[in-house]
């Protein structure tokens, strides 16, 4: 894989602090939002992906204007659940490592953002099954489509950092479901997905919580070096 150009270093912690300091600022969430869409597309994504691998069927995803999400899934049983469970919370981390790294180079940083657009307008085809999913995703899908084919290489980078930083801290932003036993959903008491690994492999729903969370920090931390540290100092 061909090295970053350092000059473009920068991108990177400038999308870190965006992700940390957007939030806390006068409608700083505002402009976050359509990639806090995106994150819960790819946690709902991930909850079907992984059903397919193991062996079920993604029947519907839906996403909600308060950034919550569906998806359903079926035919998955036994472990199956734990794997379905933690595709949700660890899916995002695993492709946010793979944009941050891949959307670091010049010649693939446009393919990414791409690939990106190319993937959520698939999603819509086959599983997006509410309107706002559809209105939503598809005009998130049509802009990244557009930048990856006429943005300027230096906003190319900067929007592969920020999806990558995003997806990776797309759990970890709401680091209190991860440690949460139940919630209420329409009025009802719902597991949460660390509590569906729990039903599954005996160990406490705070033991997967506080595992998946390291696992997701690793990904970020070795998407980081892999990226930008590991080329200039094998240069």
């Amino acid at each position: 894989m061909a090295q970053p150009d350092e000059s473009l270093f920068a991108f990177f912690w400038v999308a870190a602090l965006a992700s940390v300091a957007l939030p806390h600022i006068p409608y700083g969430r505002n402009v976050l939002y359509p990639f806090a869409l995106l994150s819960t597309w790819v946690h709902e994504m991930g909850h079907g992906v992984f059903a397919l691998l193991v062996g079920g069927r993604f029947k519907r995803l839906e996403i909600y204007s308060n950034l919550g999400g569906v998806a359903l899934s079926t035919g998955v049983w036994g472990p199956g659940r734990a794997v379905v469970s933690a595709g949700g919370l660890l899916g995002p981390a695993l492709a946010g490592a793979a944009v941050i790294v891949l959307g670091s180079r010049e010649r693939t940083a446009g393919l990414v953002l791409a690939g990106v657009a190319v993937l959520v307008g698939l999603s819509l085809l086959f599983v997006v099954r509410n309107l706002f999913g559809w209105l939503s995703l598809g005009a998130i899908a049509a802009v990244l489509g557009a930048l990856a084919v006429y943005g300027p290489l230096e906003v190319r980078i900067f929007l592969t950092q920020l999806i990558g930083i995003q997806f990776c801290v797309a759990s970890l932003a709401t680091v209190d479901y991860m440690f949460t036993k139940r919630f209420r959903r329409d009025g009802r008491l719902i597991d949460s997905d660390t509590q569906e690994i729990a039903n599954v492999l005996v160990l406490p729903y705070w033991f997967w919580g506080g595992l998946i969370a390291l696992m997701s920090f690793a990904l970020l931390g070795g998407a980081f070096y892999v990226a930008w540290i590991q080329p200039v100092r094998g240069s």
